[in-house]
Formats: C-alpha cells, structure tokens, sequence
C-alpha cells in the first residue's frame, strides 16, 4: 500500500490465514486482517482493528495503536510511540536499544495501586518515557535509563529507578521516589494537585508544590522543606530537618538528629 485511499479487502476468516499489508503511509488495517509493518523512513502511523495485530514501524518516528485485540508492537528506529490499551500488551511489546527516545502511552484504566507500569521488565528496558492517559492510580517504575514519567488525575506512585528522572504527577496525592541527584518534581500549585510525598535516599529539598518529605535507608541523609506546612520525617541515621518557612512537623527516627526551628508553629 502506498497511498492513504488504497483499501485491502481480505474476506477469509480462516484462523490459519494470517494477512499482512505493507505500507508505506499511514495506514489502519480492515477487517479480516492481521498484520501491518511501515516501510520507508517517514514518518506514518499504523492503526490496528480489533483483532490480535502485529505492528511493525519502520525507520521513521512512528505512533502505533494496536485497537481492541491483544497486539504486539515492534517500533523499529525513530522515536516511536505506542499506545497500551490493555495490560497484557506490555509483555508483547518489542523496543531495541539505541532505536531513539520511545514514548509509553498508557490508556487503560487502573482499576487498583497494584496496577504497575515496570518499566525492568524485559520488554520494556529500551524505553524512556511513560505517559498515563487512562483513568485510576498506578504503580510506575523506571529503569536505568532517563526516564520522563507523567501521571494522571489520580493517586499514583512514581518511582524513576536509578536514571536522572523527571516526574511529573498530576492531580492526586502522589508519592515520588527520588535516588538520584539528577531527578526531578514537578508538581502543579492546583486545588486537586493533593498531598503529595517525596520518598528520598539522598539529601533533598522539597520543591514548590510538595508537601511531604521521608528520608529513606540509614545513611546521615538531610531533609529540606520549602514554604509551605510540611511533614519531614526521618530515617535511622542522623539526619539534619529544616522543615523551612512554613509551620512545620519534623519527625527524626532513632538518630541523633538536628531540627532546625524558624517558626513558632513549627
């Protein structure tokens, strides 16, 4: 297929007939089916249907959506996009490495926190980014690469890994972990941004917007907060917590720790 209004018509429904189109344009496969693979080096799009597809990019930036079946995606070279609409994809989908900066688009619904998006698992440690588009609270992990990871409206959990990661949660109250000195939060100033917690192996300094900080491990960590009432608690070793200039709690853990007071309400 090389152009948009060419139309395959495949009527066998056969199960031992696996069809496949070639394309070298955007292309939504019909019914009947089974599977699309991009050539050239543009960059086009491949839609499935609601059968179990197999998408193949090409060399290009491609954005793939498998439809309603259990699809496997194989994005290829170029910074390519695929868009999850069920759980089961994940383990199908195929990214090499040095294939460009890929983007996870997450579109079903968590139905509970158990919902993890684990960006170790085999198939997907050759992806950077991880955006959620569906509905519910998710578990996201990183991995060791630099991660780009955009919750939803929901409580979720982002946990970059070991990579210098920027997360950015949402509406909800969400807890990041944070382990690397290159990490970063964003957090918007909105009525529905919530509560939000900061999980911390390292020194760390609450950004704007977060209102919670818990030092993790045993290490001699130090826990900043910034202007507004935070929580900072710490871990077993000797921490230093200056809750900053909002009415503060600061809870140290079995330490010898230091609290720095700069507000009566502190």
């Amino acid at each position: 297929v090389d152009n948009a209004q060419d139309v395959v018509i495949e009527t066998s429904t056969l199960a031992n007939e696996i069809d496949t189109v070639l394309a070298s344009v955007t292309y939504t496969l019909g019914a009947n089916i089974e599977n699309l693979t991009l050539t050239g080096s543009a960059n086009i799009n491949a839609y499935g249907n609601a059968g179990n597809n197999v998408l193949i990019g090409n060399a290009g930036n491609n954005v793939m959506f498998g439809g309603a079946g259990l699809d496997t995606l194989i994005g290829g070279d170029g910074n390519d996009t695929y868009n999850i609409d069920q759980a089961g994809e994940l383990a199908l989908l195929v990214e090499n490495a040095n294939e460009g900066t890929d983007l996870l688009n997450i579109t079903y619904a968590a139905t509970a926190q158990t919902n993890v998006v684990d960006l170790n698992q085999a198939s997907l440690q050759n992806i950077e980014n991880i955006l959620l588009s569906g509905a519910g609270a998710f578990t996201v992990l990183g991995n060791d690469l630099n991660n780009i990871i955009v919750g939803n409206a929901s409580n979720n959990i982002l946990n970059g890994g070991l990579g210098a990661d920027t997360m950015t949660g949402g509406d909800g109250n969400d807890t990041y972990y944070v382990d690397n000195v290159g990490d970063t939060i964003v957090e918007q100033a909105t009525a529905a941004s919530g509560i939000d917690t900061v999980m911390a192996s390292i020194n760390y300094t609450l950004g704007a917007n977060l209102e919670n900080l818990t030092l993790l491990g045993s290490a001699n960590l130090d826990g900043t907060g910034n202007a507004l009432n935070n929580v900072l608690t710490g871990n077993s070793g000797n921490n230093v917590l200056d809750g900053g200039l909002g009415a503060d709690t600061m809870i140290g853990g079995t330490g010898n720790d230091t609290y720095i007071v700069d507000n009566a309400q502190d």
